[in-house]
């Protein structure tokens, strides 16, 4: 059972009808284990996808979207190297919300950003003036 819980001076309470229903299932009095994390911001990811689709809208690379999302991840240094018989091969680290830290996925988006950057030849100010008009 997956809940979303927010943190109140009278204690954890359920953040979502849902997650208040699935919450009535446990028995009153009884002890449970919970691992308590910070999920991931929903906004900022969406805000990191469109960063990538206008580097990607801007680019002379003329790659599809999720290409370009992995090549501007490796290229920030997210990435897991394999030796093969043809030589080494480069994987994108998963972005992924179980994968991923919010912390950590911030540092991404910084570096991802400065690739971009690089790539179409733009400044992080203009880049940012991009990102308002996109969400």
């Amino acid at each position: 059972m997956k809940l979303f819980l927010r943190n109140t001076i009278s204690g954890l309470v359920p953040l979502y009808p849902s997650d208040f229903d699935e919450k009535r299932k446990l028995k009153l009095g009884w002890d449970y284990e919970a691992d308590i994390v910070h999920p991931r911001n929903l906004g900022f990811h969406k805000k990191f996808m469109a960063m990538v689709n206008i580097g990607c809208e801007n680019s002379s690379l003329n790659m599809p979207f999720d290409t370009y999302r992995r090549y501007m991840t490796i290229k920030a240094g997210y990435f897991k190297a394999y030796e093969t018989p043809k030589g080494i091969y480069y994987e994108a680290m998963s972005l992924s919300f179980s994968s991923m830290p919010q912390d950590e996925f911030e540092e991404v988006y910084s570096r991802v950003l400065d690739k971009i950057i690089e790539d179409i030849g733009s400044d992080k100010e203009t880049v940012e003036k991009q990102l308002i008009n996109f969400m």
